[in-house]
């Protein structure tokens, strides 16, 4: 595809967005036809194909085959500037949260995990994977490593209706103050796409994250969530502000 074919595609797509946006349309409902879309912009079918896949790649729209493109609803945007629990961020910007514990045991730390929580080799970790709601949508698969040393007993509770850090907060005195975290790009294995209710190599964030007592790492957590429903937002200031 030329230069110009890929300049005049991000107009159309650009005005394919303001399309949606004068029409008001909401989401899930459908586009024009490809045809009447193209009249409707004067352009041709070659650009506005080119786009619609960037519209769908980007999520804007989604297609169902023999029935046209669609208003993707709006992604569940994260803010990770403060420090909160899942339930507690949530909450406060009105979200109705829920938890389903999957798996949650003891076992001896894996070399991956005793890297992050400074370990040896072997030492006793609580394994715990739980798929995160909001409204009742799958939104996160979380798998937590907790070293059982600083807080032994920690199977008695039920993490499908109790806090992770408020349990580790009150219940075992440890305070939590900060998370290191990064994030990449990976696409959903099966397991995956059947909690998430995705589909299976659908690309998806992949976001590693340590939870740190003062100095003392206390949780690693592996999170995946589907990029079509989910993304990260932070706000960054500079010394001198």
């Amino acid at each position: 595809m030329s230069k110009y074919t890929n300049l005049l595609s991000e107009q159309i797509k650009e005005d394919i967005e303001t399309y949606i946006i004068e029409n008001e349309l909401k989401p899930h409902d459908a586009l024009p036809s490809e045809r009447k879309l193209a009249e409707t912009l004067d352009v041709n079918r070659l650009t506005l194909r080119a786009a619609l896949k960037r519209l769908r790649n980007e999520h804007h729209i989604y297609t169902i085959h023999g029935k046209g493109n669609f208003v993707s609803p709006p992604k569940i945007e994260d803010d990770t500037h403060n420090f909160t629990s899942f339930t507690t961020g949530w909450s406060s910007d009105g979200y109705i949260t829920s938890s389903k514990v999957v798996l949650f045991d003891l076992i001896e730390s894996p070399l991956p995990v005793c890297t992050h929580l400074n370990l040896s080799l072997g030492e006793k970790v609580y394994q715990l994977r739980r798929i995160r709601f909001l409204n009742d949508e799958p939104i996160l698969l979380e798998t937590s490593y907790i070293p059982q040393k600083y807080c032994p007993g920690l199977e008695q509770y039920n993490f499908a209706v109790s806090s992770l850090y408020d349990t580790l907060s009150n219940n075992y005195h440890l305070n939590l103050k900060e998370i290191q975290e990064s994030m990449s790009i990976t696409a959903l294995t099966k397991e995956e796409s059947l909690y998430l209710n995705g589909q299976e190599e659908e690309t998806a964030f992949f976001i590693k994250s340590t939870t740190f007592d003062n100095e003392k790492p206390i949780e690693y957590c592996i999170t995946v969530s589907r990029a079509e429903r989910y993304m990260m937002s932070s706000t960054l200031k500079s010394e001198n502000s």
